[in-house]
């Protein structure tokens, strides 16, 4: 601070901090800073403010008296470039008297600068000058320049101390006008935040659905965007995800990376993937529900309901009377199907059968029972059925799938394929096999149909001493059964000699009281053979 400072210019120094603390607005301050600038300085001259732009680490032109503002504008200093930039970097002031002085300090400003800042002085060359950082709480705002054109030594350090008064107050001001604009500014993106929110809540309180939320988006940012709720592996920062806890639903594809969309964009985008979320949960609802329908017809249809009843089903799922049925239970081999805590991944599975039961001209019955698949085709083909398998395979690869067939029915008797197809696909699990047709089993057929009491007795009976046999005669008779007797095929199966076969094949009759001569013998042999190796399956 001067030592002395004349009543009138006192005077002014109050005034001109009343006049700051008034205003809130940047630009009201810079033209007061100005104004007072030209009242306290008493030589005439040239009056400019830069301001420091955080985002391109450069001090700009932010208002003057006496220069050409429009060349001014582009003129940019980088920290420590020419008198500006070192004064700001030092957060010191300067006073200039000599035009020699002047022109060592201005020697590395970059050419463009010169170029327009030279424009902006009407191509004058300063003789005195002073520079006044614009500091509060140690940071810099940007700094205040004074310049004279006509003579050296014009200015005092008196006169420069005026200014650091005038700067220091101006500093507050500045910072007072940050806070109340970046509160504005908070505000603003508040209301345009709650504005985006409300009119995308609209969409789903009208049931609008995700097409026209895609949509509003669309119109929001100005920029394409892709709904996919088919998931992939695809890694990108194109792409946004649709999330609800830990699970993704689905994405939008967007045309740049998402970092480089404004922030009201972002919140847009953010809003959208809500939303998207909110209605593929309230279809997932839906979903659930259609299925436990389709359930409940199903049931109808294989109690043999008729009449007026058996109808309405019929019409529900645009099926004739007279068609005949063949039921499909599909089951994950050693994953299930769909993970239960996922919200939509059954609703993927499901959806994607659908797809594939209709590209080929089927419109069958689909719904799932715990985590089981069923599918009930109407009007069935060979070739249909081989390609709906094949189909799934491709489409489906990420669970392994296993499944059981019934035979073809009447709609009156598709109890009796459902039936067929639910031992099919147990059967299909106990033996380690991909697909099973009821039609295409043999005497397991049959043994389905006997009480299990009854075929554990039968096989105690046959094989009651089986047990008393090591490993190796085991072995011998199982392959021996799948050889149909042939004993040149099973000794070289089992590596041994004919001989040892032999003797091995008389030691199992002579300890099961059995002749493998005998027809009928052999085949109870065989039937009690089966039912011990599907036995320790189980068990296993």
């Amino acid at each position: 601070m001067p030592d002395f400072i004349d009543l009138h210019k006192a005077k002014k120094l109050l005034e001109i901090n009343k006049m700051l603390t008034k205003s809130l607005k940047i630009e009201e301050i810079l033209k007061s800073v100005i104004q007072a600038a030209t009242e306290l300085i008493e030589v005439s001259g040239v009056f400019i403010i830069y301001l420091y732009d955080e985002k391109t680490n450069t001090l700009r032109f932010a208002e003057g008296q006496g220069v050409d503002k429009d060349h001014f504008k582009n003129v940019a200093f980088t920290p420590g470039e020419s008198i500006s930039g070192k004064v700001f970097q030092d957060k010191k002031s300067k006073l200039f008297t000599s035009e020699q002085e002047i022109d060592q300090y201005m020697r590395n400003m970059s050419p463009r600068n010169y170029e327009h800042y030279y424009k902006g002085v009407n191509k004058r060359k300063i003789k005195s000058a002073f520079v006044v950082p614009i500091l509060n709480k140690d940071r810099c705002h940007g700094i205040v320049v004074v310049d004279n054109f006509n003579e050296n030594g014009v200015f005092t350090k008196e006169d420069m101390q005026v200014i650091e008064i005038v700067a220091d107050q101006s500093a507050i001001a500045i910072d007072n006008s940050n806070v109340y604009q970046h509160l504005k500014e908070k505000n603003e993106l508040l209301q345009q935040s709650i504005s985006i929110h409300n009119q995308f809540y609209q969409q789903i309180i009208e049931g609008r659905g995700i097409v026209n939320v895609i949509t509003l988006l669309e119109k929001i940012i100005s920029s394409p965007v892709i709904f996919e709720g088919e998931l992939t592996e695809e890694q990108s920062d194109h792409v946004f995800p649709i999330v609800r806890g830990n699970e993704v639903l689905g994405l939008l594809k967007i045309e740049r990376p998402f970092a480089d969309f404004s922030h009201m964009n972002q919140i847009a985008i953010e809003q959208a993937s809500l939303s998207i979320a909110l209605e593929l949960i309230k279809n997932n609802a839906i979903f659930e529900k259609e299925i436990h329908l389709r359930e409940e017809v199903f049931n109808q249809l294989i109690e043999g309901i008729s009449g007026k009843d058996l109808y309405h089903a019929l019409q529900y799922i645009k099926w004739d009377e007279n068609w005949n049925v063949q039921c499909v239970i599909m089951e994950g081999k050693d994953t299930p199907l769909w993970q239960s805590d996922k919200l939509i991944d059954k609703e993927r599975f499901v959806h994607t059968i659908e797809r594939i039961t209709k590209s080929i001209g089927f419109d069958c019955l689909i719904f799932t029972r715990a985590f089981q698949l069923i599918v009930i085709i109407p009007k069935l083909r060979k070739s249909g059925l081989n390609e709906l398998i094949r189909q799934v395979k491709q489409q489906w690869n990420r669970t392994e799938i296993i499944y059981g067939i019934g035979r073809e029915t009447s709609i009156e008797d598709l109890s009796i394929s459902y039936h067929e197809a639910v031992r099919s696909i147990g059967y299909a699990k106990l033996h380690q096999m991909e697909m099973v047709e009821y039609s295409m089993l043999g005497i397991e057929r049959l043994l389905y149909e006997v009480d299990e009491d009854v075929l554990e007795m039968f096989m105690y009976d046959k094989l009651a001493n089986l047990n008393t046999l090591d490993n190796s005669f085991i072995e011998t008779l199982e392959y021996f059964i799948k050889m149909n007797k042939n004993h040149k095929q099973t000794a070289a199966v089992l590596h041994i000699h004919p001989n040892t076969l032999y003797y091995r094949l008389r030691k199992i009759e002579e300890v099961l009281e059995t002749d493998f001569d005998n027809e009928k013998d052999w085949i109870d042999l065989v039937i009690a053979f089966r039912l011990y190796v599907a036995s320790n399956k189980k068990e296993s």
